[in-house]
């Protein structure tokens, strides 16, 4: 991905164990040069509407970053999502953001929040769950793990098992640290290029200033490049010293 590249297609899933109980969200978004971004969260106690809400809002905001192929596809096997963004929330507005019942609308935050990220073109597409869809099934599978607080990183099996274990039995603190480490490190693989206010989301408030001044700094085992004009690009710094 660079500065340039188009987005021509995203996915979004939500997944909740309990309904309402922990809960998982993921988004994919697929580029015109093949890169692709994948990203996820998690919420301790939330339902599965919510979630898939969530999936939504949060890759909509990342699309609202990135140039977009005309009459692009946002794809999602959440009927819920797609009756409420494309029809029901015409009514709500109309009735002060009340059903036709006049009871409040239910996930009220979130979907004034999705009706703000409104990106003029976009169609949503219905897609059926686990029927084998290729990007369906990942972003499920993302959503999925969240919920069960694994993090997005390597599809590798033995990474996997590791990381599955260190993340239930280390401290939260340390699991965050972790899984900070681990998307910087897909982010560099991957060559993403990160806005200013991704990077103060991933590196944490703690970095806001170094960022804000746009001149390249090292963040643990990490270099931090300005590129273009307000995008940054991650690099691993040459540890054989050590």
């Amino acid at each position: 991905m660079n500065i340039d590249s188009i987005a021509i297609e995203a996915a979004t899933d939500g997944a909740c164990s309990g309904n309402p109980g922990p809960g998982g969200w993921g988004g994919l978004i697929i580029f015109d040069d093949k890169s692709e971004l994948e990203i996820g969260g998690s919420e301790q106690n939330t339902t599965n509407n919510r979630m898939e809400l969530t999936a939504a809002i949060k890759t909509l905001e990342k699309l609202n970053t990135f140039k977009l192929k005309e009459n692009f596809k946002l794809r999602t096997d959440s009927k819920y999502v797609i009756e409420g963004y494309t029809k029901w929330i015409i009514n709500w507005k109309r009735n002060g953001w009340k059903t036709s019942s006049g009871k409040s609308v239910q996930n009220l935050d979130l979907w004034q929040k999705i009706d703000q990220l409104r990106i003029n073109g976009l169609v949503m597409e219905y897609v059926k769950g686990h029927s084998g869809d290729k990007q369906n099934d990942r972003v499920d599978q993302i959503a999925t793990n969240y919920s069960k607080g694994i993090s997005l990183k390597s599809n590798s099996k033995e990474s996997e098992s590791s990381v599955e274990f260190f993340e239930k039995s280390a401290p939260s603190k340390i699991q965050e640290l972790f899984s900070r480490n681990e998307l910087i490190q897909k982010f560099a693989e991957k060559k993403y290029l990160l806005s200013s206010p991704e990077l103060t989301n991933l590196l944490g408030e703690e970095n806001h200033l170094k960022i804000k001044q746009y001149s390249p700094f090292e963040w643990r085992n990490w270099i931090l490049i300005p590129k273009g004009e307000k995008y940054w690009i991650i690099e691993k710094k040459n540890l054989d010293f050590l």
